[in-house]
């Protein structure tokens, strides 16, 4: 396996490897309705409000919980909405597939997280599964999505 990146989640480290063209290709396909409903969120976390929340939930920053003005995710909430539904709407055999195809391509150490569609860690969870999903998805379709998103940022701007 081409290992292009290495993340650590908890106490193991994992390298995300490549996908072959053709589950790049359904992958895509799968996760297409998302990627509209991606740009109000891009757009919302630039305006920083959610980092600010995460660092103080982390404790790494001197921002206060008790007394942070929540009122500054209120746009999130609202770009949140959409790709939230159109995640629920998918069928659970398409979420199915984009794991199973995204950990399949992962390694803990010298074994494959998934084979043949079943995950090989028992206490793997989502905390570990949608981080790694998400990080083959960004290395093997992130100029794809990337290239989506200014299309797509360029014709909402356009309709304006």
């Amino acid at each position: 396996m081409n290992n292009i990146e290495t993340l650590t989640i908890g106490d193991h480290q994992y390298s995300i490897g490549r996908l072959n063209a053709m589950d790049q290709l359904h992958v895509s396909r799968k996760i297409a309705p998302l990627v509209p409903t991606i740009i109000p969120i891009i757009s919302e976390v630039a305006k920083g409000g959610l980092a600010d929340a995460f660092k103080a939930i982390d404790g790494d920053t001197d921002i206060d919980l008790e007394t942070f003005d929540l009122k500054s995710l209120d746009g999130l909430t609202d770009a949140l909405e959409p790709l939230t539904t159109a995640f629920s709407a998918m069928p659970e055999k398409d979420v199915d597939y984009v794991v199973h195809k995204c950990l399949g391509v992962v390694n803990r150490g010298t074994a494959r997280v998934c084979v043949n569609g079943q995950i090989m860690f028992d206490e793997l969870d989502m905390g570990q599964i949608l981080p790694l999903t998400l990080a083959v998805i960004r290395v093997n379709l992130g100029n794809f999505i990337k290239g989506l998103l200014t299309k797509a940022s360029a014709t909402q701007e356009q309709s304006k």
